[in-house]
C-alpha cells in the first residue's frame, strides 16, 4: 500500500476489517440491564487482567482468563497467524517461554473494549480491544500497537473466559521470540 505521498505503509490501513477480523457494527441500542453491565465489566476485566499479568509476568493469571480448550493466534499486520496455540497448558508453555525470551518490562495500554455480541442466556459474547505496548528496557520505546479480537464463554463458576483470542500486531519493534513462533 502506498500513501498519497508515495511512501509505503506497512501494515495496509483498516487491515483487520478489510482482512476479515473484525466486524463491528454500527452504534445501535444495547442491552444495558444489570446483567447485561455485569458482563461487560467482566469482559473489560478479562482483557485488562491478561494485559496486567503479561506485563507482570504471571503467566498462571494469564491461562487463568482462557478457557481450558482456547485458541490462541498472533498476527502481525494481516489476518493470517504466524502461530496458534491450542489449549491451557500449550498457552502456559509458550507464554512462559516468549515473557522468558523478551526479559524487559512491558506495559500494555488496553483501551478501546468494545463487546460487540453479547448473548447472555446462552453466556456468549465476541468482543474487541486495542493496546499499545510500551518497553523499558535502557529506556522506553514503543514497542507494539495491538488489536485483539475474541469470542468469549461465562463457565460455570461465572467467570468469562476467553476461548478464542486473536492477537493482531500492526507493527512490532524489534524481533519477535522464537518462543513464539509456529
Amino acid at each position: 500500500m502506498t500513501t498519497k505521498a508515495g511512501a509505503r505503509t506497512l501494515p495496509p490501513q483498516a487491515w483487520a476489517h478489510r482482512q476479515g477480523k473484525i466486524d463491528m457494527r454500527p452504534l445501535e441500542p444495547g442491552d444495558w440491564s444489570a446483567g447485561a453491565l455485569a458482563a461487560r465489566a467482566q469482559i473489560a476485566e478479562a482483557f485488562n487482567r491478561f494485559a496486567t499479568a503479561h506485563d507482570e509476568a504471571r503467566v498462571d493469571v494469564v491461562v487463568s482468563c482462557f478457557t481450558e480448550d482456547t485458541v490462541f493466534e498472533v498476527a502481525q499486520g494481516k489476518a493470517e497467524p504466524f502461530t496458534s496455540f491450542t489449549g491451557r497448558a500449550e498457552l502456559f508453555d509458550r507464554l512462559t517461554r516468549i515473557i522468558a525470551e523478551q526479559g524487559d518490562q512491558r506495559r500494555h495500554v488496553m483501551g478501546n473494549i468494545l463487546v460487540e455480541r453479547l448473548d447472555l442466556a446462552e453466556g456468549t459474547a465476541a468482543a474487541l480491544a486495542f493496546s499499545v505496548v510500551t518497553v523499558a528496557a535502557d529506556g522506553l520505546t514503543l514497542g507494539a500497537s495491538v488489536i485483539y479480537t475474541a469470542e468469549l464463554r461465562r463457565e460455570d463458576d461465572g467467570c468469562w473466559r476467553f476461548a478464542y483470542f486473536f492477537i493482531g500486531m500492526d507493527s512490532y519493534s524489534g524481533e519477535r521470540p522464537k518462543a513464539g513462533e509456529k
